[in-house]
């Protein structure tokens, strides 16, 4: 049951048995990230402001509820874990041993648009690799956020064994410019009950979008095709990119092409370790077309503003609220004067509760 009479837009109370079932949730998921070997960490709610002007965009500095405390210093609730995470890291870091793996669980305050399915304060569940190779960092959080996408619909989940069997079986070889020899996803494409995974890279399209429309209205187009304007991408080399996620011939890509190939095979290899779970996994730029990097273009509204490579969520059927996002944050440290290479994701334990219950 949940109770939201008298409490301000955006919250509300859980009590008695969504309460239960909420737990037990996070039993089964923190069971498996500690079991691949991530430990909890503990963050504040209340933050000084000023930390987060480098790390966050305008646009997400907004969406922090801030206040003046006694003492006359700015304060904010905590609104997202990651970069907090971040700054109190960044100093550190010569004296961590890396790879560092960090799991976090609690409530976030925002103030964002309310629609069905989104509040302002909200619980999330989340995972972060701070260190080694990157590639290696990369697929192995993708798996880890599939499989506790499984574990919240019951199943066992195994990712590890699988994504090494994917390495065997797919034995596709693509050019990094033309994507030949792509054959597309063949695991749980048009299944309307799977889980949607959409895959991307930050910055994909930037390229593309300066050569399509120049550096006064990259931008509006890059948010045209994000919101799968087909009319706008028809006078563009980009057609393709609304129509199946990404371009036939990726040289259109420029410099980002090789990233859209590593992409296509981490699908692939995805793809096939997941075969018959229930999960469709694909690569859409379109999706992620708003998260630029190329200041020219003059956005970067994607779904946290600091990914700066690998970009991922999840979505289930029927739905367009993602269930978890996810990707690689480098720079978030750069601007913090660490180095350090850094991906992870959140999920929504609310929405995870529902896709439990959901589940037969």
């Amino acid at each position: 049951m949940r109770i939201s009479a008298g409490l301000p837009t955006g919250v509300s109370a859980a009590l008695f048995d969504s309460v239960k079932r909420r737990r037990r949730l996070e039993a089964r998921l923190t069971a498996l990230l500690e079991e691949r070997g991530f430990a909890e960490v503990l963050l504040p709610i209340l933050d000084y402001f000023e930390p987060y002007r480098p790390l966050l965009q305008e646009r997400l500095l907004k969406q922090l509820y801030r206040f003046v405390d006694r003492d006359g210093q700015l304060l904010v609730l905590r609104g997202d874990f990651t970069p907090m995470l971040a700054r109190l890291l960044a100093p550190h870091l010569d004296d961590l041993e890396l790879p560092l793996c960090l799991y976090y669980r609690g409530d976030v305050v925002r103030h964002q648009p309310l629609r069905p399915g989104r509040m302002r304060e909200y619980s999330q569940l989340g995972a972060e690799l701070l260190g080694g190779d990157r590639a290696e960092a990369d697929e192995r959080m993708l798996t880890l956020f599939l499989d506790l996408l499984l574990q919240a619909r019951g199943e066992d989940p195994g990712g590890a064994e699988r994504l090494d069997a994917g390495h065997e079986h797919v034995q596709r070889h693509r050019s990094p410019v033309s994507g030949e020899g792509d054959e597309g996803d063949e695991g749980d494409e048009g299944d309307g009950a799977a889980l949607r995974v959409v895959l991307g890279v930050a910055g994909a399209l930037d390229e593309a979008l300066l050569a399509a429309a120049g550096e006064g209205a990259a931008g509006q187009l890059a948010l045209r095709i994000a919101g799968r304007d087909r009319s706008a991408a028809a006078r563009t080399l980009l057609s393709d990119v609304v129509e199946r996620g990404y371009p036939s011939d990726l040289s259109v890509l420029g410099g980002r092409a090789p990233a859209v190939a590593d992409l296509l095979g981490i699908r692939d290899r995805l793809a096939a370790a997941y075969r018959g779970r229930g999960i469709e996994v694909e690569v859409d730029l379109a999706e992620f077309a708003a998260s630029a990097l190329d200041p020219r273009v003059g956005v970067s509204a994607g779904p946290r503003g600091y990914y700066d490579g690998l970009m991922f969520a999840a979505y289930a059927p029927g739905t367009a609220l993602a269930l978890g996002v996810g990707g690689r944050y480098d720079k978030v440290f750069r601007s913090l004067s660490g180095d350090c290479s850094a991906v992870g994701f959140s999920c929504g334990l609310d929405l995870l509760t529902e896709l439990a219950e959901a589940a037969p």
